[in-house]
């Protein structure tokens, strides 16, 4: 979508039946890290509070993109390794993209990482000065277009193998705000190549805040999603256990459900499946430890074998919205420069949504961080809620999904924050289930109109599937 204007609906839904062709899939990836040497300009990391400087790189940051062609639809998926990008940044990436690529949509995801530049705006060194670097935007932005273009000229004929891995919460992440229902089940899209079997590389979503070395960390990480790519493409050796070995490929992490919230807390501790030892205190190794405890449980499935499609039918349907700004400090940031991002009109925003089928797979782009509820079940109408009457966001979003494996792509071409089930709204005392204090999710999101429109939105687009 290049198009501006709200309300702009594209959709594209080939004849009943029409001559399958062989699917064929491209990958691609490039360094996205931010210079450190110039203490005339600092980097200001995302996520927890202003004035966080970055001090060093403990690991790359990666821009990934995967370019999927059944023979008639082109699709083109990148994401990147930041806290969140918006609705403009992502027109201005499609405008590099090169007619001769013959894309037919371009998907943008940001992994939601709190140990990445600020390309937000919110986290410079004060609250009244922004923290995104434009030249470091620029960096970003044209490295994206270009790692789609090299994935484009990687297209091979391939097959395609989906999954759905139970992945119990315990042990990984917590929910820091009831109801606790969470999105913690890994989705993937396993690519293998057509001539001989070997992985060309994945899709893999699971629900979880990057933000597990925690606030005081100084360090540039990709965290848990960096360490889940590099344990799917070169292997774990648990301890006291025979290694598992790498696929190789290039792996694509892309975020779910995150939003109220979904965090690998503190509170929480993680068993380092290398070194046997429990890792509570926030750390570098602990990112890790999570990431390889997603690929131990990933790694046997997808070397396993498995049925695999070498066709996969592609369906687009995508469309511009618009929404109401409720929140006085989003529209106050905007007035101070702080968040560069388009309104359509006076007091609302315009984003993107989309639903999607390939093959027996389906996927919906939500712009933000979506309360699990909301795409799985379990909203609530706690006492304490600012609004009557019952849930508005129903069904779940998964029961209206056709296929077998029905993912959620989160942070997809946007970021507008939380986006909140409208009757577990509180902003008033009393707070929900008794609270003593406010509940934390409504200060970053832009009100509570935001669920309802989007979950309308998008049960208009999954419509009856073709």
């Amino acid at each position: 979508l290049r198009d501006r204007t709200p309300g702009h609906q594209f959709a594209l839904a080939r004849a009943a039946n029409p001559e399958p062709k062989p699917l064929r899939v491209g990958l691609a990836s490039a360094k996205i890290n931010p210079p450190l040497n110039d203490p005339d300009h600092p980097v200001w990391l995302a996520g927890f509070s202003q004035n966080r400087r970055a001090t060093a790189i403990h690991d790359d940051l990666w821009a990934v993109a995967v370019v999927i062609d059944d023979g008639y639809t082109r699709l083109a998926i990148v994401s990147l390794d930041s806290i969140g990008i918006f609705h403009d940044d992502v027109l201005a990436l499609r405008a590099q993209l090169g007619r001769e690529l013959g894309l037919t949509y371009t998907i943008v995801c940001a992994t939601h990482n709190h140990s990445t530049p600020d390309l937000m705006g919110l986290w410079g060194p004060n609250p009244l000065r922004t923290g995104v670097d434009a030249a470091y935007r620029t960096q970003v932005l044209t490295t994206a277009a270009q790692t789609v273009a090299q994935a484009t000229a990687a297209l091979t004929e391939a097959r395609l193998a989906l999954h759905e891995v139970p992945v119990p919460p315990t042990g990984l992440l917590a929910d820091t705000r009831l109801p606790l229902v969470f999105d913690s089940d890994l989705r993937v899209m396993h690519f293998t190549a057509a001539s001989d079997g070997h992985t060309l590389g994945s899709i893999v979503t699971w629900g979880n805040h990057p933000e597990t070395p925690w606030s005081k960390n100084t360090e540039i990480t990709s965290d848990f999603c960096g360490a889940l790519r590099t344990a799917l493409e070169q292997g774990v050796t648990p301890t006291g256990q025979p290694p598992l070995p790498g696929l190789g490929g290039i792996h694509c992490f892309i975020n779910g459900a995150v939003g109220g919230l979904m965090t690998t807390h503190p509170s929480v501790t993680v068993r380092d499946p290398v070194t046997g030892k429990d890792l509570k205190t926030p750390s570098h190794d602990k990112s890790r430890a999570v990431g390889q405890q997603l690929a131990l449980r990933l790694l046997p499935v997808l070397r396993a074998a498995s049925a695999s499609a070498n066709s996969a039918p592609i369906t687009i349907r995508a469309r511009t919205v618009e929404l109401p700004v409720a929140n006085r400090l989003m529209w106050l940031a905007p007035t101070l420069g702080l968040l560069d991002r388009g309104q359509s009109r006076w007091g609302w925003v315009r984003t993107e949504v989309a639903f999607l089928q390939i093959g027996d797979a389906s996927l919906v782009c939500v712009p933000g961080e979506i309360y699990p509820e909301i795409v799985n079940g379990g909203i609530e109408h706690p006492i304490g809620a600012d609004f009557a009457g019952e849930p508005v966001e129903v069904p779940p979003l998964r029961t209206l999904m056709p296929g077998r494996v029905k993912f959620v792509f989160g942070l997809a071409n946007d970021e507008i924050g939380y986006i909140i089930p409208r009757s577990e709204w509180d902003e008033a005392p009393p707070y929900l289930y008794g609270a003593t204090r406010a509940v934390y999710g409504e200060v970053n999101s832009l009100g509570p109109e935001t669920a309802p429109r989007l979950h309308q939105a998008l049960r208009q687009l999954i419509g009856t599937p073709q």
